[in-house]
């Protein structure tokens, strides 16, 4: 089967922003989809608001569903990049490359979505556990455009048995 190609991110790494700039720069190459795309205006699925804490019990259910929907696009060859907060136990497919910014620049941006101060401290842990288990990363505090650059030269790297090299580290 085609490969699957995950891009995780705590909360305010930038995501949802870099999806545009990876379908216009891979048209046709592969989908792109990020996990929020299901859900709502309101952040919910099936009336279920995901992000609550009361939500958990749902969460595998969640992943279940999101990597049957890669299997079924991947089973007539096209590669899947999906984006998602997940880490890799919880969704235990694929290639993984972490998208992640500086602490104090997460904190900037979820203030400014109005977070309160305990979500902001969740979302902080939660970037430093994805650091430790994907240690793999491109720069999320950097341009849309570049971000996705950086994401595709690993995919393009991937593709071909390599891993982003030195090179392209430091131009991330």
């Amino acid at each position: 089967m085609t490969r699957l190609f995950v891009v995780t991110g705590a909360p305010g790494s930038g995501k949802s922003t870099v999806v545009p700039e990876l379908v216009r720069l891979s048209p046709g190459n592969m989908i792109v989809m990020d996990m929020d795309e299901l859900l709502d205006d309101h952040g919910r699925l099936l009336g279920i608001d995901i992000a609550s804490p009361t939500a958990a019990p749902i969460w595998p259910a969640y992943n279940a569903l999101w990597l049957r929907i890669t299997e079924l696009i991947r089973r007539s060859g096209i590669p899947v990049l999906l984006l998602t907060p997940t880490l890799p136990p919880e969704l235990p497919e694929g290639r993984w490359l972490h998208l992640d910014i500086p602490d104090a620049e997460r904190r900037k941006r979820l203030a400014g979505r109005g977070w309160p101060e305990a979500q902001i401290e969740e979302a902080l842990a939660d970037a430093a556990e994805i650091r430790k288990l994907v240690p793999r990363s491109v720069r999320g505090d950097v341009s849309p455009e570049r971000s996705a650059r950086s994401i595709l030269e690993w995919i393009r790297g991937e593709r071909l048995g390599k891993t982003l090299g030195l090179w392209g580290r430091l131009r991330s």
